[in-house]
């Protein structure tokens, strides 16, 4: 499951298996599983009513040792996969943390002094997405995360109020190292024609699905040229 956090596949191998030890989690996992690939069935709402009762008796327990370590986690076909944490706390126990649960999606918090860290952390090639909004991580931590080369199956990065500027959306636009990356989001900060213009001129302009740009310094040009570059897939 670890090994390969995106498959229902070991994981309802897993489930049978606990349900035949009499384990509730096994129910557990086959009930979020069903509403993940189902969420519009006539029964959802049961399935949904069924994972709040075992939710509501097992959750501390399920939690384990992640408890202690996050600020909060959501369970997905059920296990934690989404976590919030400070960015010192997830530098530090990365290893417990990808040990206990198939983690796809940190929202980081207090991460302006460790973004050094951070982006040297391979913990990283773990995630999916990627929250470092209200973060006042600058320009500088931004080129220090583009430099990193652990972000290659990232598929959205959150740096909103993050208090960058043109400099760091022309280091994200140069970085090598996010060739998946399908949504970014970059509201409430300091960007101008010279970050809109490095955004439109590079493969982004191509890979991104989802680009949002809102309370940001765009003018009349630049909003021209973002809706020739991007279409429908720019918010700004």
């Amino acid at each position: 499951i670890l090994d390969d956090p995106e498959s229902d596949e070991p994981r309802l191998r897993y489930a049978a298996w606990l349900e035949d030890e009499g384990e509730p989690l096994g129910e557990f996992i086959q009930v979020q599983c069903r509403l993940a690939a189902a969420p519009d069935s006539e029964i959802a709402w049961e399935w949904e009513q069924r994972e709040q009762e075992l939710l509501a008796e097992h959750e501390e327990e399920w939690e384990g040792e992640l408890r202690g370590l996050m600020d909060w986690g959501t369970f997905r076909r059920g296990f934690i996969e989404e976590i919030a944490i400070g960015a010192g706390r997830f530098v530090q126990h990365a290893a417990r943390l990808f040990g206990q649960a198939p983690i796809l999606v940190v929202h980081l918090c207090r991460s302006r002094e460790h973004v050094e860290a951070l982006a040297a952390s391979p913990s990283l090639a773990r995630l999916r997405h990627l929250d470092l909004s209200n973060n006042f991580v600058r320009d500088q931590g931004v080129k220090l995360l583009a430099e990193s080369p652990y972000l290659g199956e990232l598929h959205s990065l959150n740096l909103s109020s993050a208090a960058l500027g043109d400099a760091g959306v022309q280091a994200l636009a140069a970085s090598r190292h996010l060739g998946n990356l399908r949504e970014l989001y970059l509201s409430d900060n300091r960007i101008g024609a010279a970050g809109v213009r490095a955004l439109a001129f590079t493969p982004l302009a191509d890979q991104l699905d989802l680009l949002h740009l809102r309370f940001n310094d765009i003018d009349a040009e630049s909003a021209a040229l973002l809706r020739q570059t991007f279409g429908h897939r720019v918010q700004w």
